[in-house]
């Protein structure tokens, strides 16, 4: 069986503790979503995220393969700390690398990172394998 595999990539930020700059590695993978016929332009960097329980995406992402993300089913997510964001769950084709499905997403308007979650991404591979030490992420379906 074919497997994925992807390095880390740096996200920058402030640390407010020691008021510097600081770069943590996350595992990040490149999708294309797609509604029907029409398919996103550019690939998408999402975040691979097993704390998510779903995918979800900013409601942008929607619009530009022809959803009106708000005709979806309405939920509200609930996330770290008890903050809640509004969403729209949507059926959609995820596709990456030579592997494309049918998954649901949920798109809304404060949603800033694009998440891959367990229900929605991970239950399509046979694993998935993250290598903290030396920042690489294995999918294999």
């Amino acid at each position: 069986m074919p497997i994925i595999k992807y390095d880390f990539l740096p996200d920058i930020f402030f640390d407010p503790k020691v008021k510097k700059l600081k770069t943590i590695y996350r595992p990040y993978v490149l999708v294309k979503l797609g509604n029907k016929n029409k398919w996103s332009k550019n690939f998408i960097k999402a975040l691979v995220d097993s704390g998510s329980d779903y995918n979800v995406f900013p409601s942008s992402f929607a619009d530009e393969i022809g959803i009106d993300h708000k005709k979806g089913e309405y939920q509200k997510i609930i996330g770290v700390g008890g903050l809640s964001v509004d969403s729209y769950m949507h059926f959609v084709k995820i596709k990456i690398e030579n592997k494309e499905f049918e998954t649901v997403v949920q798109f809304g308007n404060h949603i800033q990172t694009p998440l891959l979650g367990r229900e929605g991404f991970f239950n399509y591979f046979d694993y998935a394998k993250f290598n903290v030490k030396r920042r690489f992420l294995e999918i294999k379906y």
